[in-house]
């Protein structure tokens, strides 16, 4: 009976991913890409940033830009880009992407009051359609609303997207994600069950206690995912302070890739050196779509 029962809600989840993943959804954020691209394609230097605690777009964007692109994107956090970067950059403005979710809002009012004051230019990647108020401070700025529920998978997609739109038409890494990209559909849901089908049941024990989260760069979204949008007992810390974190909770996931293994190589010690008991949801493809993937494991949890 058991069984059973989780076949058919494997079934009913692989049904509505499979909606969020549409062609008609991919087709219409590879459409929404493109302002993204033109906006850095046309600018000489851009920082990323976020208005609300979701950090990993931002992050993300700055990772796969600099790694596809010869574009020079950084990430900096809003405060920092409010108060130390914005007000004195006089004559080297950079242009500014903000990801701003709906809960956002506000700081994305006082961002954008900043930037504009100070020249830059700006585009906004929204969640929902913004009120009156934002969109008359935002004018002769880009705004791209995806219009989702699932802001970190559908913002992840929208960046690689618009990477694959800028990155040299030669390039080897460039058609494997766009070919990746391609293939979200519910055949790849079920492969991917079905690869990390074990991994997932050991994880369900995992987190049904307290437990720290940690992550590499790239998987830093799925990180956030399993902290602020699932209602596990667990707070997110950075790799380099775990070891400051687990006198209180000896317990830690840790979400990396092959590639990026040897970063967390500290955080996995815990374990022999403090008896700290880790758990790792490791996922094994190319740094720069992994997060795609791992947003998409963490909804069979």
């Amino acid at each position: 009976m058991l069984v059973r029962e989780e076949l058919e809600r494997r079934a009913d989840l692989i049904e509505v991913l499979s909606r969020k993943l549409s062609k008609d959804r991919i087709d219409e954020l590879r459409s929404k890409s493109l302002s993204i691209a033109d906006f850095i394609k046309s600018s000489s230097k851009v920082i990323t940033t976020t208005s609300d605690f979701y950090e990993s777009p931002a992050r993300y964007a700055s990772i796969i830009f600099s790694s596809i692109t010869d574009k020079d994107v950084r990430y900096v956090d809003s405060e920092d880009l409010m108060y130390y970067i914005a007000p004195y950059d006089e004559s080297r403005e950079s242009s500014v992407i903000i990801y701003s979710s709906s809960e956002g809002l506000h700081n994305l009012r006082l961002l954008t009051d900043q930037l504009t004051w100070t020249n830059h230019r700006v585009l906004v990647v929204t969640q929902s359609k913004l009120g009156e108020d934002l969109e008359y401070r935002l004018s002769g700025n880009v705004v791209v609303n995806l219009d989702t529920d699932e802001w970190l998978l559908h913002t992840h997609i929208i960046t690689s997207l618009a990477a694959g739109e800028l990155a040299p038409s030669e390039s080897l890494r460039k058609a494997r994600i766009v070919k990746e990209l391609n293939s979200l559909d519910a055949k790849l849901l079920e492969d991917l069950l079905q690869a990390y089908d074990n991994v997932l049941r050991e994880l369900r024990k995992f987190v049904a206690e307290p437990f720290i989260t940690t992550a590499s760069p790239s998987m830093w979204g799925v990180a956030e995912e399993v902290v602020y949008k699932r209602s596990f007992n667990t707070y997110l810390v950075r790799p380099e302070a775990v070891p400051r974190h687990v006198s209180k909770v000896r317990r830690v996931l840790i979400i990396s890739t092959d590639v990026e293994e040897y970063s967390l190589k500290s955080v996995r010690g815990l374990s022999i050196t403090q008896g700290v008991e880790v758990f790792s949801l490791n996922v094994r493809t190319d740094p720069l779509t992994s997060p795609i993937y791992g947003l998409l494991l963490i909804e069979f949890l």
